[in-house]
């Protein structure tokens, strides 16, 4: 079967091309003028509207095996479908942690059984997994998480700390770095100091305190900021391509604009960083507890200017769908993290209509460099030879994001009711619609491959 879309505005990272393309097979063959477009099994005509490459989101959280009652790869791919996201990685903080590679072959299994979105895996780096981080293959990046981070997994009427994925000890730390470089794969990191965070919360703790901001003081801009700039300096003594996952503060920033100068070195920002501060727990409280937490306006305003500048390299949604019953509670023990994936590029569109970031940009940070940064083949660019993965996209129409129109089974977001310009028309995922006009279709994702 072809397809062919005409009449399109089609987005590069540097330029934007008014044409068309034609795909056979789920490849595109062709990106030509209208004029020298041939007549398609499915033809569409785009009447001008933007077409974009299918966002390719590395950091998800779609909780199966372990939470299937908050998201499960059905669910959590029809989100991506309805947000216009066609490739999604997700994070191995599953339960039990992605740590061996017969967990990852299990959760390979599911993924292809359900998934209507193409889909890949980080793997989990721990304190005893040397042996299987050398026979791990074909996965996005290796995940080292240097701080506790609290996941809704209820044990005994308690929401846990996913302890044996934290990576204690700094040699070992480099150790395993070693043994990536020699193997040529990347390594994400959940950067914040673990010391400044147990010893904060047992201050606040101690005194009494139990709301957001106590959560938000216990990881302040600092804890962030110092185990960026230390898992750079390991990484790079060790020769290691590294990626910093959900950047939060300007003093973060100014670690990535130095330290790329001197070595492979890149990140991402989670939009509930770029969407959300401190100020909204005034109205929403707990619910929006995030690791690492929201944070000033200032840092915002610094995250903003670094995706504009290219300091930032990535978008990611941070997908972490959690009750909001698992939200009630302690703040110190409820769990962290906030749905994105159907949001995030309804919510980045709505800063292209407000001139606050150019479409080549957002198309840079969405697309093209999560594909080059994670080396997904033949991902992430509209031209010929790369899949047929896109998003038709209306500038112009504006809706209200609901909790009542989410397809993730949690069934909620943090910007119920906010409005934005900017809308996702169809997804398309190798060549077939996948999401047409508030439609979901049947669809069948495959797993990516690496360059």
């Amino acid at each position: 079967m072809s397809l062919v879309i005409r009449n399109a505005k089609i987005v590069f990272s540097d330029r934007i091309f008014e044409g068309g393309l034609v795909a056979e097979n789920g490849k595109i063959i062709e990106v030509v003028p209208n004029s020298k477009l041939p007549k398609g099994d499915e033809d569409i005509d785009a009447k001008g509207l933007y077409l974009l490459p299918g966002v390719i989101d590395v950091h998800t959280h779609l909780r199966e095996p372990g939470a299937n009652f908050e998201e499960d790869w059905h669910t959590g791919s029809a989100a991506a479908a309805a947000g216009g996201v066609t490739t999604v990685l997700d994070m191995p903080d599953t339960q039990p942690p992605t740590t061996t590679v017969s967990l990852l072959e299990e959760k390979r299994a599911i993924a292809a059984s359900k998934s209507i979105v193409d889909y890949g895996f980080h793997f989990a780096a721990s304190v005893e997994n040397a042996e299987e981080l050398r026979k791990v293959a074909n996965v996005a990046s290796v995940k080292f998480y240097m701080c506790s981070t609290a996941a809704s997994y209820p044990i005994q009427g308690d929401y846990v700390f996913l302890e044996e994925m934290k990576v204690k000890n700094d040699y070992i730390f480099y150790e395993d770095l070693r043994l990536l470089s020699e193997k040529g794969m990347l390594a994400t990191v959940h950067a914040e100091n673990n010391t400044i965070a147990d010893y904060l919360k047992d201050k606040y703790l101690k005194a009494g305190r139990n709301d957001p901001m106590a959560y938000a003081d216990s990881r302040p801009p600092m804890c962030a900021a110092e185990a960026a700039g230390r898992a750079a300096l390991l990484a790079r003594i060790a020769g290691t391509k590294l990626h910093i996952v959900h950047v939060s503060t300007g003093y973060e920033v100014e670690i990535l604009e130095r330290n790329k100068n001197f070595q492979p070195l890149s990140s991402e920002a989670a939009t509930y960083h770029l969407f959300l501060s401190a100020d909204d727990y005034k109205k929403q409280g707990g619910l929006l507890k995030t690791t690492p937490p929201l944070r000033s306006k200032e840092d915002q305003t610094a995250l903003w200017k670094s995706i504009q500048n290219g300091v930032i390299d990535v978008v990611t949604s941070d997908h972490m769908p959690t009750l909001p019953e698992s939200k009630e509670g302690s703040i110190w023990t409820s769990a962290s993290g906030v749905p994105g994936l159907e949001t995030m590029l309804p919510l980045m569109l709505n800063e292209v209509a407000k001139k606050n970031l150019s479409i080549n940009r957002l198309v840079s940070v969405t697309s093209e460099n999560p594909a080059r940064i994670f080396g997904l083949k033949n991902k992430g660019r509209l031209e010929v030879g790369y899949d047929a993965d896109c998003v038709l996209v209306d500038l112009d129409k504006e809706f209200q994001i609901r909790n009542d129109a989410q397809y993730t089974k949690c069934g909620w977001t943090p910007y119920d009711g906010w409005k934005v310009r900017g809308t996702v028309v169809k997804t398309i995922l190798r060549g077939n619609v996948i999401f047409d006009s508030g439609e979901l279709h049947a669809a069948k994702g495959h797993e990516v491959t690496y360059m």
